[in-house]
């Protein structure tokens, strides 16, 4: 995932540093560090050891009390890290609690985006836990999702989009084909799923970069929250109908009359980027690809 951090801000959390959920795993929160925009978004959230942390993280120490980076000892701790795409959205990402069931750890988060501010940054949080669970699995839980769409788009955005060069702004445009939820532990959900990275110059949204994931997304459900576990992606090249008949299956006829059909995306596209633009609160009233003319967006009010 290709990054471009436009500044290099320090973690920011909440003021107690060690939380711990009912079943007695502490954490705690690891603060004044900065993740380097040379860097790759770690596909695992597990980081053991002190030479890769400090190849993905540097210190950001800062004047007043508590202003040091947290001090690890990964002969006792581990790191969780969250690290999101750079966005100029305000952005707080929270940790709230850690269950362990058989060899899995869920990691649930709490990340709430904003309204646009003035600067770009790229959102992390760490946390630190006795290194007793290292060899366990990892599953990052966010609390705002509760329905396995809106996981969907959490996924193509913290995920997929960071594969591209970064812009500003973030907006997936998810073209359903076929879901399975009679299963909640493998809620299965065919779709032609595109990414669109944008940055905003005067009144009009660039669109920096992006593309098309077709394929299958695995969801789970624990509790009343979604999380993507598996994405079985349709392969590119001379093997992309091969691959896409073989994932899609009995639903590949209407994924094909779907993905030929650039004017009904378009249209989800400009609507999606309607209702983004009111929600966060930007200026612009248009969006535009490179090479091609500006169209307008029209923006209705709350």
């Amino acid at each position: 995932m290709f990054l471009a951090a436009c500044s290099m801000k320090p973690t920011t959390e909440t003021s107690t540093d060690t939380k711990s959920d009912s079943n007695g795993i502490e954490f705690e929160i690891a603060k004044n560090y900065f993740f380097k925009n040379d860097q790759e978004i770690p596909a695992n959230p597990k980081i053991t050891t002190a030479e890769e942390f400090g190849k993905l993280f540097g210190m950001a120490a800062v004047m007043g009390k508590d202003g040091q980076p947290t001090e690890i000892d990964f002969a006792k701790k581990f790191v969780i890290a969250i690290v999101l795409p750079v966005t100029n959205l305000a952005t707080e990402i929270t940790p709230v609690r850690l269950e362990e069931q058989g060899d899995t750890l869920f990691y649930y988060y709490d990340a709430k985006v904003g309204k646009a501010q003035s600067s770009s940054a790229q959102p992390i949080s760490l946390i630190t836990l006795d290194r007793k669970y290292a060899d366990k699995t990892v599953v990052m839980i966010n609390e705002q999702v509760t329905d396995y769409y809106s996981a969907v788009d959490r996924y193509l955005t913290e995920q997929i989009a960071g594969h591209y060069a970064q812009g500003e702004y973030c907006v997936p445009v998810s073209e359903f084909v076929a879901a399975d939820d009679e299963d909640t532990t493998d809620i299965r959900i065919w779709g032609d799923f595109w990414v669109y990275n944008y940055k905003q110059v005067g009144d009009t949204l660039k669109c920096v970069s992006g593309g098309s994931h077709p394929g299958l997304i695995h969801v789970c459900q624990k509790g009343e929250h979604f999380y993507v576990y598996q994405f079985d992606q349709v392969e590119d090249g001379s093997t992309f109908l091969s691959s896409a008949k073989r994932i899609f299956g009995e639903y590949y006829e209407t994924f094909r009359i779907n993905h030929s059909n650039p004017d009904e995306r378009e249209f989800n596209r400009a609507a999606l980027l309607e209702t983004f633009v009111r929600d966060h609160g930007l200026s612009a009233t248009k969006y535009q690809d490179y090479g091609w003319p500006a169209k307008d967006l029209e923006i209705t009010g709350e």
